[in-house]
């Protein structure tokens, strides 16, 4: 049983144990709950129903009983207006009502309050809740709601109408809704909520402000303050003049709340509309903000675009690995969560600044005098921190630049000449590195010891796969090594995968290349093929399309071949594919869609 309840039914309990009868007037009707659920030993409970004549018929026959009767009458009027219908009782009995003499027998409920709660929650708080049920603001729900919580309670108004008195929990709440302004009017708490607010945040609300003008100036304080104690160094002389709280805690106590409030992502749109308001309040869009000064900042959106600008200016002339890692965290800031452009623009930034990160690491690299072939082709496909992620970096790049909607972006200047630079270190490292392995394996006389060649992959790793179990063969035109060394990666969690470079066979176009992946090609040789084009000769047989590289291979490989497409595989294979997978023992799946989206340059990869 609730604590202020209880002590009402001890209360009412005591007197039919030392008096019998008990006459309960309740002319507020602050009762009527607890008389209906009144359960007291070997008692009588009768409520009056708007008729005294069916009361006292109720009632005769525990009165004609010899023994003494436990009896409780309670009437939901003032006993004026009872015209002394229950005089009788009352003579036999003693009457409980709001003022009654002795206290024991008063149920004034401001002081049933003061009774119950003073031990629980001290003289101070309680003496400020006895005159909230005197104002008519807290009813007995609201006590025993008040009473649950326990101490530490100052604002029994406040509690009930937010359902706790924690100063960060009712100003969020304030703040992210106008759902407690009828209430909070109502019952006339806005002095109650100002207190509490000016106790908590050190901010100045008129008590007879509206609830929705409080709140502006809230979040204006609040807003206001964790920008300025956010700034590293000097404070712009635009916000010299900002009004925030003196004390440290203080402070703390309005940064929290701001991050709490960024926090809820139910509360997002609220924090948004606010921010955007006091934004231009401030004039943050008119102040000259430099990198350092707000690396710390996520209050407003200006100054999130601004911090973007300046990292993109810093990038096109200095940059290093801290700064890359500092634009990928502002990948997860407030604007960035809920703001999908301001998040591709960080992503945009920061894979920018690793594409320069990695073109000037190369180039340092390069110029190594030990820079030979094997070291070249070592360093471009190792597993760790290979060369190959320079072309992953911009293929990455140009991807976010395709699907970037500069409509929704008031300035790009600065991103588009970051981009611009990143691609030209791009074109320029890259062609470094190719010319200087071009050299390198010219002067190897186009060898490179114990690496695997292409025209080596069938007989030394797919023929052995075949002996073991059915096998696939996957062709993928165009498919860098980059783009291999990524998807493996990104498979190794649910695979036990391998990544084997080779060389590739010259000239590298799908013709001779997608030729030089079938059996018996160690002793291939390049020939003309017709219409100006190139073919793949093998053991006197001239492939020169998919067809005949097809076929070349269903009569070689030794077992039955099944040739499908990567496009009739997904999302399901059909049935013709399921049986042709199920009866052969190698299959071939071709893929030309990078190729054909390469082609088209319309930057999807």
């Amino acid at each position: 049983m609730e604590i202020v309840t209880s002590y009402l039914h001890n209360l009412i309990a005591k007197q039919v144990d030392d008096n019998g009868i008990v006459v309960w007037y309740d002319p507020d009707c602050h009762y009527i709950e607890v008389a209906s659920k009144l359960n007291i030993s070997h008692t009588t409970v009768t409520c009056y129903k708007d008729s005294f004549f069916a009361l006292r018929h109720e009632i005769e026959s525990l009165l004609n009983d010899l023994d003494p009767p436990r009896l409780v009458v309670y009437v939901p009027l003032d006993p004026t207006k009872t015209h002394n219908a229950l005089v009788e009782l009352e003579a036999a009995g003693v009457i409980m009502k709001p003022g009654q003499q002795p206290p024991n027998r008063n149920t004034k409920l401001s002081i049933i309050a003061r009774n119950a709660l003073k031990q629980k929650l001290g003289e101070a708080t309680t003496t400020t809740i006895e005159k909230q049920v005197e104002a008519g603001k807290l009813t007995l729900t609201d006590l025993n709601a008040i009473a649950q919580k326990g101490e530490g309670i100052t604002q029994g108004v406040i509690l009930t109408i937010f359902g706790t008195g924690n100063p960060q929990e009712v100003a969020l709440a304030f703040l992210a809704s106008d759902r407690f302004d009828k209430e909070i009017v109502s019952k006339g708490a806005t002095p109650e909520l100002a207190l509490l607010l000016h106790s908590a945040f050190e901010i100045e609300l008129p008590s007879d402000e509206s609830p929705n003008a409080c709140r502006t100036r809230l979040a204006r304080h609040i807003l206001a303050t964790d920008l300025i104690s956010s700034i590293s160094g000097e404070i712009p002389a635009q916000l010299s003049s900002v009004k925030i709280p003196s004390k440290p805690a203080t402070r703390e106590a309005c940064i929290t709340l701001a991050k709490n409030w960024q926090l809820r992502r139910d509360l997002a749109n609220s924090y948004i509309t606010h921010a955007n308001r006091v934004e231009q309040e401030l004039g943050i869009t008119g102040i000259d903000f430099q990198q350092q000064q707000i690396a710390n900042v996520e209050t407003f959106l200006a100054v999130e675009e601004t911090l973007q600008q300046q990292i993109e200016i810093a990038l096109r002339s200095s940059f290093n690995s801290q700064i890359i890692e500092f634009v990928k965290t502002r990948q997860s800031s407030f604007w960035s969560e809920h703001l999908p452009n301001i998040q591709a623009c960080w992503a945009l930034i920061a894979v920018s600044g690793q594409l320069l990160l990695e073109a000037n690491r190369i180039e340092k690299e390069l110029k190594s005098s030990a820079c030979d072939v094997q070291t070249i082709f070592s360093s471009y496909t190792s597993t760790e921190a290979p060369w190959c992620l320079l072309d992953t970096h911009h293929r990455h790049m140009e991807r976010r630049w395709h699907n970037f909607d500069w409509g929704l972006h008031n300035r790009h200047q600065s991103l588009e000449k970051l981009i611009n630079h990143a691609r030209h270190r791009y074109m320029d490292v890259g062609s470094q590195l190719a010319e200087t392995f071009l050299r390198r394996y010219q002067a190897a006389k186009f060898r490179i010891p114990g690496v695997l060649r292409q025209t080596e992959i069938f007989e030394r790793q797919v023929k052995p796969k075949l002996a073991e179990d059915k096998t696939a063969y996957v062709w993928v035109d165009a498919l860098r090594y980059e783009m291999a060394h990524e998807l493996v990666q990104t498979l190794t969690e649910d695979y036990n995968l391998t990544l084997q470079p080779s060389v590739a066979t010259v000239p590298t176009i799908t013709e001779i290349g997608m030729a030089a992946l079938l059996p018996n090609a160690e002793t291939v040789r390049v020939v003309a093929a017709g219409d100006s084009k190139l073919g793949l000769e093998i053991n006197g047989t001239v492939l020169k399309d998919r067809t005949s590289r097809t076929k070349f291979l269903q009569e070689n490989a030794g077992v039955a071949v099944f040739v499908t497409k990567l496009a009739d595989l997904l999302p399901q294979p059909k049935k013709k594919e399921r049986e042709g997978i199920e009866q052969a023992e190698l299959i071939l799946v071709t893929s030309q869609e990078i190729d054909a989206i390469g082609e088209g340059d319309n930057g999807r990869i």
